[in-house]
């Protein structure tokens, strides 16, 4: 039987759409495994050095000193000397009272302290007499004595002697007593005037210290009472305060030699104080260093370089050749052109070295770059490194 032409087209079409499927389902073919070529790597050898690690810390410029001044006395403020921002030299005056009453009361007390003396003085003068007196009475005493009792008139005179003896003998007592005390009573007016003079004295209000005056609380005609704020006087030297922890605390000493950096210009300070009871909030401890005079910049911020305990003898690598994986920290070691993943445990880090405590020997080389992304038993083309380990010698 002959087919017509639309049969014709239609097997055709089947025919190719078979064709078709079968080449889009064939079975591939099986992949060929290729080994990939070694990879370059930056390796060096690991090292035993001395390490002097130092911490960097974070601080602020303020005034060494800065206290508030108080009248010791009270009064009316006769006299305001300074204002804010002046600067001073020590014993310069800031403040006078109205100083007459207290300059009576020194009067009095010089007065009275004259007159103590010139009253011992006059006792010792008084005792000699007395004790001259007193040895004519006795001789008279004793002489009566001798002529016994042969008469009425002699027992009288005898009687008389004796009472002016006992006259003479309990004003020599009285004299001897004043002369005895007698110093006393001077030096106690002599404080007493010497406590007038002060108060007098403080009736004048001065610098402790060479500084300048920050704030002044008192006009003139106002009233100062004792113990009073009055002013505000801040030293013009600068003092580098901060809070360090406790392992650079103690690597510092009172008078070391430390640099801090301000503005990027740097200062050798000295250690002046280091708190050895930490902050029970913090606790941190608060360190003081004593900058230059030339540095006057009160309240800048600042960055001191503080040296740490060395650390003597340890293996070191590059803190990039460090992978810290699956909660532990690995090193690629590098065998036969063959890398190895090798466990390890750190120790401190100094700068960009980090110490190893175990894991590795020293004189293996190990990878130093790139670790995040090699596999263990890699294939690899050593490039050696020589490696400069900052912060060591």
């Amino acid at each position: 039987m002959r087919l017509t032409r639309s049969w014709q087209v239609l097997i055709l079409s089947l025919l190719t759409a078979a064709t078709l499927l079968l080449l889009t389902i064939r079975p591939e073919k099986e992949p060929v495994l290729r080994s990939l070529a070694p990879s370059p790597v930056m390796v060096s050898a690991t090292v035993r050095v001395n390490l002097f690690p130092e911490a960097h810390v974070s601080g602020h410029l303020q005034t060494a000193r800065r206290v508030w001044l108080r009248f010791e006395v009270e009064g009316a403020v006769a006299e305001r000397l300074v204002e804010p921002g002046q600067s001073l030299a020590a014993g310069d005056a800031l403040f006078s009272l109205a100083d007459q009453d207290y300059r009576d009361a020194m009067i009095q007390a010089q007065a009275e302290w004259q007159q103590a003396q010139e009253n011992l003085e006059r006792d010792r003068k008084l005792l000699k007499f007395a004790e001259r007196s007193r040895k004519l009475q006795e001789e008279e005493v004793a002489r009566l004595n001798s002529l016994g009792e042969r008469s009425l008139a002699s027992k009288t005179r005898l009687g008389d002697s004796s009472a002016l003896l006992a006259q003479r003998q309990s004003a020599e007592a009285r004299l001897r007593a004043s002369v005895i005390t007698g110093p006393q009573r001077v030096a106690s007016r002599k404080a007493a005037l010497d406590r007038a003079q002060r108060n007098l004295d403080r009736t004048v209000l001065r610098a402790p210290f060479a500084g300048r005056v920050n704030q002044v609380l008192l006009e003139a005609g106002d009233y100062a009472g004792r113990n009073e704020k009055v002013l505000e006087l801040v030293s013009t030297q600068l003092d580098f305060f901060a809070q360090v922890r406790g392992s650079v605390a103690r690597a510092l000493s009172l008078g070391q030699q430390v640099t801090v950096i301000v503005s990027d210009r740097s200062w050798q300070a000295t250690v002046t104080a280091v708190q050895p009871d930490p902050d029970p909030a913090t606790f941190t401890h608060a360190i003081r260093l004593r900058m230059p005079d030339a540095e006057t910049r009160a309240g800048a911020a600042a960055l001191a370089l503080l040296p740490l305990q060395p650390v003597n003898n340890v293996l070191v690598v590059p803190v990039t050749a460090v992978l810290l994986e699956e909660g532990g920290a690995f090193v690629f070691r590098v065998q036969d052109a063959h890398l190895q993943r090798v466990k390890v445990q750190l120790g401190a880090r100094v700068e960009q070295q980090q110490v190893i405590t175990a894991g590795i020997e020293a004189g293996e080389q190990v990878v130093v770059r790139d670790v995040a992304a090699l596999s263990d038993g890699q294939a690899v083309i050593v490039e050696a490194l020589q490696a400069v380990s900052p912060g060591a010698r």
